[in-house]
C-alpha cells in the first residue's frame, strides 16, 4: 500500500515537469506524459477503491471521478497548441494537481480503517 502512494508522488512529480516541458514545445514527451498520467489514475484508482472498501465513501468516490476524469481532460488537449495557454490546459493541471492531493487523502483514509 505504501508502494502506491509513493508512486503516485514520483509519477505525479514527473508527469508535471513533463507537462512544462510539453508546454515549452518539447512535443517528443507527449508519449511518457500520458503513459505516468494513465499510471497516476490507475493508482488513485485503485487507492480509491481500497477506500470504499474500509467505508471511506466521500474520498473513494471523488477518487473513483477524478481517476475518469483525468484522462479524458488530457485526452480533450489534442491536438496540442504549444506556447499558449487554453482553458482545458488550466482545467488539466487542476485536476492533475487535485488528484495527487486526495491520492494522499485516499492513502491515509486506507491506512487508519
Amino acid at each position: 500500500m505504501k508502494a502506491l502512494i509513493m508512486l503516485v508522488r514520483v509519477c505525479g512529480l514527473i508527469s508535471i515537469v513533463l507537462g512544462a516541458m510539453l508546454w515549452a514545445g518539447r512535443e517528443t514527451l507527449l508519449g511518457a506524459h500520458i503513459g505516468l498520467g494513465m499510471l497516476i489514475a490507475l493508482l488513485v484508482f485503485v487507492l480509491a477503491v481500497m477506500a470504499l472498501v474500509k467505508k471511506a465513501v466521500v474520498p473513494g468516490a471523488i477518487g473513483l471521478v477524478l481517476s475518469l476524469l483525468l484522462p479524458v481532460v488530457g485526452f480533450m488537449q489534442l491536438p496540442l497548441t504549444f506556447h499558449t495557454l487554453r482553458m482545458i490546459q488550466v482545467i488539466h493541471v487542476m485536476v492533475g494537481l487535485c488528484i495527487i492531493g486526495l491520492a494522499e487523502r485516499l492513502y491515509s483514509a486506507v491506512r487508519v480503517r
